[in-house]
């Protein structure tokens, strides 16, 4: 599918996905927890002219665009080595969207970072914020991972070393190896084409330090 949103669009050729992981990983502390129960816990972000609105509202955190909106909100502290984990529901019609997370997002909150997003027609990509683009370490791909339209999706992000993961649904969906940024906040993120519309619930987040197995 031809996808029109925000990105500029650098694809960059990977080696293929494989059915399993190429690398295992160790959870360990949990290092930020969050369910979203209070307004403080995350950062908001209201902007109609930039046609997005993300905000912590009854127990959840939507994040919401229209009209070819995009945004990312990010959180402190600053990590190295993480898997993010959070549960996304889509509450809106539109399926050509993209929501997700970030990790290793540059405290300036310039859009700096990797992405690991998913939409409401069933497809995956992982991305690297950097120098005023978003390109495309792995490009958008079918999954049957993704359950589609308003299903509730977890999505998994493994950020440990200059390996990066995603897992949907707790199946490993794509992988690739990129050095560019080695530390940064946790984000989550939201966007629709011209025309469209995305409200996105994400809840229960969790993050822990993670490391490579032998």
């Amino acid at each position: 599918m031809q996808r029109g949103l925000w990105f500029v669009c650098v694809l960059v050729l990977v080696s293929g996905c494989t059915a399993t992981p190429t690398a295992r990983f160790a959870l360990g502390d949990v290092v930020q927890q969050v369910d979203f129960s209070r307004s403080f816990m995350w950062q908001e972000y209201v902007h109609p002219e930039q046609n997005v609105e993300f905000a912590i509202e009854d127990g959840f955190y939507r994040a919401k665009a229209w009209d070819g909106g995009f945004m990312w909100v990010i959180q402190p502290p600053a990590f190295t080595d993480t898997v993010i984990e959070v549960e996304a529901t889509q509450l809106s019609e539109e399926r050509n969207n993209a929501y997700g997370v970030m990790c290793r997002a540059a405290p300036t909150d310039n859009s700096n970072g990797y992405y690991f997003l998913i939409s409401g027609d069933g497809e995956f990509t992982i991305r690297r914020g950097a120098v005023d683009e978003i390109g495309a370490l792995i490009p958008w791909t079918s999954t049957s991972a993704v359950r589609q339209d308003k299903g509730v999706n977890r999505i998994r992000a493994v950020c440990i070393g200059d390996y990066l993961a995603l897992y949907v649904n707790g199946e490993f969906v794509a992988e690739t190896r990129d050095d560019y940024f080695s530390r940064g906040y946790t984000g989550l993120s939201a966007a629709v084409v011209k025309g469209g519309d995305a409200d996105i619930a994400f809840d229960d987040l969790t993050v822990w330090e993670a490391s490579l197995l032998p």
